[in-house]
Order: C-alpha cells, then sequence, then structure tokens
C-alpha cells in the first residue's frame, strides 16, 4: 500500500496493510471449508473481497491487516478495523486462514493488538464483532477479549451475534 499505513508488531506476528503478493494465501483460505462463516467460495467473489481490503485502507485511512509471520513473513490471516458504507457500526474482525495456525493464540494476539490500536490511535470509544452463531472459537475469542454479547445493536444479518468491544478492552 502505502509507506505511511501503520504496521503493528506483537511478539509472534506483523500486522500490516495489504499486498498483492497476498493474493494465493487469501484465494486458497476462500476456497477451503474455513470460509463457511465468510460467504463460501466463488472465485470472482472471493477477488472482489480481496479488493476490498485495499479499497478500504485508501477510503477511511484504515483497514483490516494481513497477518504474517515474524519469522518467515508468511500471510496466515487478517484482522483489524473495518466499517463499510451502510454498515452501523466500526467493526473488529479477524480470521485466520489456514486451520494448522488455530489454538496456538495467534488470532488473540492480533485481535488484542487490533483492538488496542482502534482505542489508542483512531480514537474509537466501541467496536463490534460480527459473529456468525454457531462459530464458537470466534465466540471464545470476542469473550477472551472482554467483549460482551450486546443483544441491542443492530445486525445487518439475523445469524449473527454482535459482540460489543468497549474502551481499552473494558467491557
Amino acid at each position: 500500500m502505502t509507506g505511511s499505513d501503520p504496521v503493528l508488531q506483537t511478539d509472534r506476528l506483523t500486522l500490516r496493510a495489504p499486498q498483492a503478493g497476498d493474493w494465493p494465501a487469501y484465494r486458497a483460505y476462500r476456497a477451503s471449508p474455513r470460509s463457511t462463516f465468510d460467504a463460501g467460495f466463488d472465485e470472482t467473489l472471493a477477488w472482489t473481497h480481496f479488493a476490498a481490503f485495499f479499497g478500504h485502507w485508501r477510503l477511511r485511512g484504515f483497514g483490516r491487516f494481513v497477518l504474517t509471520l515474524r519469522e518467515d513473513g508468511r500471510a496466515i490471516g487478517h484482522a483489524g478495523p473495518f466499517h463499510p458504507e451502510g454498515q452501523a457500526e466500526h467493526e473488529l474482525p479477524w480470521t485466520l486462514w489456514d486451520p494448522a495456525f488455530e489454538g496456538q493464540g495467534y488470532a488473540y494476539e492480533a485481535a488484542a493488538a487490533c483492538r488496542d490500536h482502534v482505542f489508542r490511535d483512531l480514537g474509537w470509544t466501541t467496536a463490534v464483532s460480527y459473529i456468525m452463531r454457531g462459530n464458537a472459537r470466534s465466540e471464545r475469542l470476542a469473550a477472551r477479549l472482554g467483549a460482551r454479547l450486546d443483544g441491542a445493536a443492530p445486525r445487518h444479518r439475523d445469524d449473527l451475534g454482535v459482540w460489543r468491544h468497549d474502551l481499552g478492552g473494558r467491557a
């Protein structure tokens, strides 16, 4: 993207703006059963969603980061601030693209860094994570981050739970 886009570092990850070279890893994710919670696979739709990563950064000045391993730079997922036009609230999503990285704390590490970034650097005081009902891993992660289920929050789909993050992760 540009040299001015923020880069977040954690113990094991670098979170950076998307790059064209991330497409093969993202495409593999979208073609896998993992994308069940993210609209499934269609090549054109997958490309459109990937391109939206770039456009969101340009239009909003922030966007979802690609999670890369510090040890080798391999792209393994995405997380970070998201607010498409027409969506009621600022969102904090996360996704690991490869199941080989589940259960190792990478999603928590990335989501916590992104949560801190949006409150500290972007000035947000709240955000939500829209999680498809039945996605127990993401629901547990939201709770671990200090979010709480917010039944009164607007949602854009009936099959989503809305998990509320408050300033500093204190829900």
